[in-house]
């Protein structure tokens, strides 16, 4: 990485392409990336086992405090004190009808095992996961209006593309 300092917080709806475009980051600067639902439940082979607030909190302190990061999940009401300490906030805000077909393609790979999961794709966490696309749509004003606080450092995209190309422009190869 070499003299290049990164912090990113990717936020945004289910299925707005959070993960995808952390990885894409990860990979071209080497920079690790987390998941914000990793942090907050712990991944067991008997099924997910929600972290005592103590423990998740250390946990993202942690990574917050390296040098180099980037963070993505969906706007909560807890981890937000990666907003602070960033370089970038990028809210990614693409269209309601592509996330929705991004659900249902996600389910049925994940039904037909074409792509792994935390939680099993069943008929009931389809359902939460389009009720969570609208849920986002109802809560973004609000967001937006916390995150302008952070002032120039929150930059909005439609696409993920956009962002990549956001980063990729803002961060030059070392």
């Amino acid at each position: 990485m070499g003299d290049i300092c990164l912090k990113i917080d990717i936020i945004g709806s289910v299925a707005s392409g959070k993960t995808t475009l952390a990885k894409r980051i990860s990979k071209k600067y080497g920079v690790p990336y987390y998941e914000k639902d990793n942090i907050v439940w712990k991944r067991t082979a008997g099924g997910d086992v929600k972290r005592s607030p103590e423990e998740r909190d250390k946990y993202f302190y942690d990574i917050i405090k390296e040098a180099n990061w980037i963070v993505e999940g969906s706007p909560r009401k807890v981890l937000k004190e990666s907003f602070d300490c960033c370089d970038n906030v990028i809210v990614l805000d693409e269209y309601t009808i592509i996330r929705l077909v991004r659900v249902f393609k996600r389910w049925i790979r994940q039904r037909r095992g074409r792509e792994s999961y935390n939680s099993r794709p069943t008929w009931d966490f389809l359902w939460l996961n389009i009720k969570w696309v609208f849920e986002f749509n109802r809560m973004k004003k609000g967001l937006l209006q916390e995150l302008s606080t952070y002032g120039e450092k929150v930059k909005i995209f439609k696409h993920s593309k956009d962002a990549y190309a956001f980063v990729m422009k803002s961060y030059l190869q070392a």
